[in-house]
């Protein structure tokens, strides 16, 4: 689980501010106050271990885009750091420098490197690494071993940012047909949705029928999902059947039943302790699907020690957590770049919380009392 992310100077992020993150964290504030940006860390950080940083700071817009620069810094350099229980991470980027994965270093707590059944080996050389030996061992200089900590090269990275899903759902890719290919994959924008319920069907039937349950007892007019070949070659298109017969396509079935199906098949497919970003999952989805949708979160949480980040303007959705205050952060952009203070550590919120839910908060503007 990631703990904490620290950031500085990077995109609307101007001071050095660290983070806290829950098993499910809520993000809410104005318009461009920071909120995607925040939530494109890791996708930034994934990019970076796929490609290469340089690549990844281009996908990202470039530096004039990744690297905040406000007249009051100084030093144009970003940092970007999280913490795990197991270790923390950072690095530091500047614009125009040589930079690559490998200048992620990990400090490791000593017992959860060990926990991990990895071995630390202490080497008289500078070299970081034996690659021949990378699945047991791990040969570092010996000033860079302490008693109770190591710093491993970045490889060392365990179920942390760079496994971290994006969601931000497409109805254009939602209604797309899928192309029929071996491993298909549900895309950040629900592309490839049908593919990959078809393979579900074939191989994965335990995947299949709990998205059929959940579903179906969300939405009771719905009794059956399935896919049909598209009119193109080498394609599939996803269909509903409902409980009085008739049968729907991607096509003309509403926007908030795909949203809805889409969103499901993310949270099902989950892998144990990874990370999901999830923009405005309140789209077109009806308020009482939305809070059936939370609970299967927390479910997942529970059940995978799974972890979501949500960016939201939904009041049902806020209202989901007005029992865990620590969980909401509020986001506000100031001359210094986006400020985020928990809604927890703010007295006269917690306050005002014991008569009136977070959604009506949001609502009538409180929340800015914050800053």
């Amino acid at each position: 689980m990631i703990q904490t992310i620290t950031l500085r100077n990077f995109k609307s992020f101007g001071e050095e501010q660290t983070i806290p993150l829950e098993p499910i964290t809520v993000l809410v504030g104005p318009n461009n106050s920071g909120k995607s940006n925040f939530m494109s860390v890791g996708r930034f950080i994934a990019n970076s271990v796929i490609t290469n940083v340089k690549e990844a700071i281009r996908q990202e817009g470039g530096n004039r885009f990744l690297f905040y620069r406000p007249s009051s810094v100084r030093d144009g350099s970003c940092t970007i750091g999280w913490s795990t229980p197991d270790g923390r991470y950072a690095a530091n980027l500047s614009p125009g420098g040589h930079i690559a994965w490998e200048d992620f270093r990990l400090v490791a707590s000593r017992a959860g490197f060990e926990r991990r059944g990895a071995k630390v080996t202490l080497s008289g050389e500078d070299d970081w690494q034996d690659q021949s030996a990378r699945d047991t061992q791990v040969f570092v200089a010996p000033e860079l071993v302490g008693p109770d900590e190591v710093v491993l090269p970045a490889w060392r990275v365990w179920n942390s940012l760079e496994s971290a899903g994006n969601i931000k759902l497409s109805l254009s890719a939602l209604r797309a047909d899928s192309e029929v290919i071996p491993l298909p994959t549900l895309g950040p924008d629900g592309r490839g949705l049908a593919a990959v319920l078809g393979l579900w069907r074939g191989a994965l039937p335990k995947n299949m029928e709990a998205l059929e349950r959940f579903v179906t007892r969300c939405l009771p007019e719905v009794e059956h999902i399935f896919v049909r070949p598209a009119p193109a070659p080498g394609h599939q298109r996803l269909w509903f059947q409902q409980k009085n017969g008739e049968q729907f396509d991607a096509e003309h079935i509403s926007d908030g039943v795909l949203a809805f199906t889409a969103l499901a098949m993310h949270a099902i497919n989950a892998q144990e302790g990874q990370l999901f970003f999830i923009e405005e999952p309140e789209q077109s989805i009806h308020p009482k699907r939305l809070r059936e949708l939370v609970d299967l979160l927390k479910d997942i949480v529970r059940e995978r020690g799974c972890q979501f980040v949500i960016a939201t303007h939904s009041t049902v959705l806020l209202n989901a957590f007005r029992d865990e205050p620590e969980a909401i952060l509020l986001f506000r952009r100031s001359e210094t770049g986006t400020r985020v203070k928990r809604l927890s550590d703010v007295p006269e919120l917690l306050d005002m919380l014991q008569k009136t839910p977070p959604g009506d908060l949001l609502e009538t503007g409180a929340f800015s009392t914050a800053f």
